[in-house]
């Protein structure tokens, strides 16, 4: 028993932190169930290209205009609360989706309701995994999100598997069981007492809001979300195009969640070593090469390599703005902050990429597509890159003027 490894794992095996951890494994296995598929559902469902784009786009509209104030109702009235009635009703909806959504107009309405309630999972995830690292709990976030990317790989292997026996559909009601499971795991979890119910001075909202600094940086998130949406949204088309099989096409998803596991350790080494914005920019630009790759290639075995470069296009990229964001925020109006950052990656962003990758692709191949989203990247990489100079600049000059 004195054994120090033996120690290590009776710790992990009993620490409070596990309910946290499952939830992370749980909600992003939920997320990989349905999202990545939804787009090759709705083609088997007789939906032209633009007519894809634009349903694929709803859940990030819905986002986009809803999750602010779900943040706001969050922050007001408690975290877990929230999040457990939009557990159930979510996945509710999973399940009447492919029950009931036959046709363009069911479709959509059961597609809105989902999303309504689908929403503010995975921030309200992340707000109280916030919460859970501030109570001195002896954890990182990195180390709790860390758990999602497992669970991703989870959810897409699954579903991978279980299309063939039971059809793509099969995707929404893995997507509603891993949510029932994220609900179950949370029910002895208490969140830390300043997250249940706050004073909020909505004067001090203004200083969220009118921050130079952060709305340009979620304005380059939106412009990068556009590029990786149609990493996310269409890449299972992608591979069908070029011949990949189900199995191949769940397992390629699968590596994406797992090649970002060594990059949640190596952003909180990065993070301890530069700002978050520079850490931004590596991301940018390892996404102007992965799009470059995918229009170049056509052999469904490389796009297993591709994948792995999820790690360093989406997990940098993320890791780095959720510390930004958090940095620029008031702490009673942390869940705000992170909403703002959903809205604009998942919302804003989502919506435009899927709007303009599914018009792109009634025109052309997803390969076509590709190549014209990695030059439009490659500006934004570019245009990001002086935008964080000059503001790094100017950050210098104000706190040597302070400082003097």
């Amino acid at each position: 028993m004195k054994n120090p490894l033996v120690k290590r794992a009776l710790g992990l095996a009993y620490s409070r932190n596990n309910p946290i951890r499952a939830a992370f494994v749980f909600g992003f296995a939920s997320l990989a169930s349905w999202m990545p598929l939804f787009s090759v559902w709705l083609e088997d469902a007789g939906l032209s290209g633009r007519q894809i784009g634009v349903m694929a786009a709803i859940p990030w509209m819905v986002m986009l205009f809803l999750q602010p104030l779900w943040g706001i109702i969050a922050d007001r009235f408690g975290k877990l609360v929230c999040l457990k009635i939009s557990l159930l009703a979510a996945a509710i909806f999973f399940i009447s989706l492919p029950l009931f959504g036959s046709g363009i107009p069911s479709i959509a309405l059961f597609t809105v309701l989902l999303s309504i309630f689908n929403a503010p999972v995975l921030p309200l995830l992340d707000s109280i995994a916030l919460d859970h690292v501030d109570s001195g709990e002896g954890i990182s976030y990195s180390n709790i999100r860390f758990w999602g990317a497992p669970g991703y790989g989870l959810g897409a292997l699954l579903t991978g598997w279980l299309i063939p026996v039971f059809g793509v559909q099969v995707a929404f009601f893995t997507g509603a069981g891993f949510l029932i499971l994220l609900m179950f795991s949370l029910l002895r979890f208490h969140v830390a007492a300043r997250s249940k119910s706050i004073d909020i001075e909505f004067r001090d909202l203004n200083r969220v809001i009118s921050n130079g600094l952060l709305i340009s940086f979620l304005l380059i998130i939106v412009a990068v979300a556009i590029g990786q949406s149609a990493i996310t949204s269409f890449l299972t088309l992608y591979m069908r195009q070029i011949g990949a099989s189900p199995e191949i096409t769940g397992t390629a998803i699968s590596i994406q969640a797992f090649s970002e596991l060594p990059f949640y350790f190596i952003a909180a080494w990065l993070l301890r070593r530069v700002q978050p914005n520079r850490v931004v920019l590596i991301a940018i630009f390892g996404t102007v090469i992965r799009l470059f790759f995918y229009s170049i290639n056509g052999n469904p075995a490389h796009v297993l390599f591709i994948e792995t470069m999820n790690g360093i296009t989406w997990t940098l990229l993320w890791i780095a703005s959720v510390e930004f964001v958090n940095e620029m925020v008031p702490a009673r109006w942390r869940t705000t902050g992170q909403s703002l950052l959903w809205a604009a990656y998942f919302g804003a962003g989502s919506i435009l990429g899927n709007v303009i990758s599914g018009r792109l692709y009634q025109q052309m191949e997803m390969q076509k597509v590709y190549s014209i989203l990695s030059g439009a990247i490659l500006l934004v990489a570019l245009a990001a890159t002086l935008i964080f100079l000059v503001l790094n600049r100017k950050k210098q000059w104000i706190d040597g003027s302070v400082s003097g």
